[in-house]
């Protein structure tokens, strides 16, 4: 059976065709960022889109959750305060590991979007496995959480099977995904959907050859591929290179799902995975955050689960040359800006971005020591700032670098005289930290909603320890 969201997106490709056939026969202008904002992550020829229509390149780390559920909490958040912007999780169909439940599957979900992390979902079951009985296994779990995964498509990717297909065979590889990729559409999946290239991630010429195939067979036109960058696909500067073009010659984007600096068959070549990365826009997770089994504890890239101290590894790929902390931009499902916007600030968590957004403060200043770095004062005393804007679905901004940063609301007219306000979250956006201050959390604190008439200055400061702060803002929908 064919459902409905399947027909209006055959239709709207149909439509598209005839527009860009009319095009070419009447010499029109045409572009396609002029079709409609997808409802989820899609496909524009290299490029990886969002659902606000802009490119988003992924830069992040794998997570075992299957095999470490109790520390997947604290990796996210460790990961996300770094800097990345997308994690890949392993998950399990329950044919080789602990089944991962639909109510877990729902739990990473949202603590990926608590953290602003894009979320790359991959069964690890049928790793190395040629069997398509194995695939067909992963499939029918993605069919199983299909509410789950469709409710969510603004922010998870499909992994279908993490490196199905441990033989360099890509025809049998390609012929094993045609189907499962018809089986996932068929049964209503919506989500963008990852594939690994053969042998055991590192046949890159199964995509090369046969990609084209794989992604025809996708009615949605919605998959993605992924090369996994150890000894032989990423053992040197040429084969990372040739390994990458060759994959986005097809026509399609590729990410580097997995890759380390070193594995068991020799060498890899870290340092050009992440530059030539960088140089054509292209993805790259590296494996792994922690957990890895003593013959491979190398790969580990932090030495514990909070991130408080990172390998040499974890060093190369956060903090290295065109690293994750270097590269890494927030995709904009959660900030709701541009990934043209250059000035580095822009989190809400809006998945429209339709927010008014008035600036109290942009630039740079620090204090220290219960300081205030940046003070403001209201209309009503002279000042930039008209807190009659203030509204019950709006919230205060900040964006900082440093210990930790106070927003405080003062009054010398009634209101608090100096109401610290309880952060409503926290994360990193562009390599900084944010904080958000809700409407329900600044009238506890201030002990009025009558700003208007009550609020006198607003400060961001330091607590005990230093702060940078860049912007102050106060954002309210439109």
């Amino acid at each position: 059976m064919v459902s409905e969201k399947t027909r209006a997106g055959r239709a709207a490709r149909l439509l598209t065709a005839v527009i860009l056939t009319a095009a070419i026969i009447f010499g029109w202008a045409y572009s396609p960022s002029a079709e409609a904002t997808a409802s989820g992550f899609y496909v524009s020829g290299t490029t990886i889109r969002d659902a606000n229509g802009n490119a988003f390149v992924m830069r992040g780390v794998n997570v075992p959750h299957a095999w470490f559920t109790s520390q997947t909490s604290v990796s996210l958040s460790a990961i996300a305060n770094k800097g990345a912007n997308t994690v890949r999780v392993v998950i399990s169909d329950g044919e080789e590991y602990t089944k991962t439940t639909a109510s877990e599957l729902q739990n990473i979900i949202n603590m990926c979007k608590s953290n602003q992390l894009v979320c790359v979902l991959e069964i690890h079951d049928a790793t190395g496995s040629d069997e398509v009985s194995d695939l067909n296994k992963a499939v029918s779990y993605w069919l199983e959480m299909k509410q789950i995964l469709n409710s969510n498509k603004e922010y998870v990717i499909v992994n279908i099977a993490n490196e199905w297909y441990g033989s360099w065979n890509g025809s049998a590889w390609a012929n094993g995904y045609k189907s499962a990729i018809t089986s996932l559409r068929n049964g209503g999946i919506e989500n963008m959907l990852m594939v690994d290239c053969a042998g055991w991630g590192q046949y890159a010429d199964s995509i090369k050859n046969y990609g084209n195939e794989v992604f025809n067979a996708d009615e949605d036109s919605n998959t993605v591929f992924s090369i996994h960058m150890y000894e032989y696909a990423g053992g040197s500067s040429s084969s990372v290179k040739a390994n990458i073009n060759n994959a986005l010659g097809i026509g399609v984007p590729v990410v580097i799902g997995e890759f380390g600096h070193k594995h068991t068959g020799g060498d890899v070549d870290e340092a050009t995975v992440m530059s030539y990365c960088t140089q054509k826009n292209v993805g790259y997770l590296g494996w792994s955050w922690k957990g890895n089994s003593s013959d491979v504890s190398y790969l580990d890239i932090s030495n514990d689960w909070a991130g408080q101290s990172l390998t040499s590894w974890g060093e190369t790929l956060f903090n290295g040359a065109n690293g994750i902390a270097q590269t890494s931009v927030t995709c904009t499902v959660y900030t709701g800006g541009s990934t043209d916007d250059s000035s580095g600030s822009g989190d809400d968590s809006s998945q429209t971005g339709q927010y008014d957004t008035e600036v109290l403060f942009s630039g740079t200043a620090s204090a220290s020591n219960w300081g205030q770095a940046v003070s403001v004062m209201t209309a009503k005393n002279g000042g930039s700032f008209n807190p009659g804007i203030i509204t019950s679905d709006g919230y205060f901004y900040i964006e900082y670098s440093g210990d930790a940063v106070e927003l405080i609301l003062q009054s010398w007219s009634g209101g608090s005289e100096w109401a610290k306000v309880t952060a409503s979250e926290t994360g990193t956006v562009n390599g900084r930290s944010y904080a958000k201050y809700s409407y329900a959390n600044c009238t506890a604190a201030f002990g009025s909603s009558n700003f208007s008439g009550l609020l006198d200055n607003v400060h961001a400061g330091a607590t005990s320890g230093s702060v940078t702060v860049y912007s102050l803002e106060y954002r309210c929908p439109l």
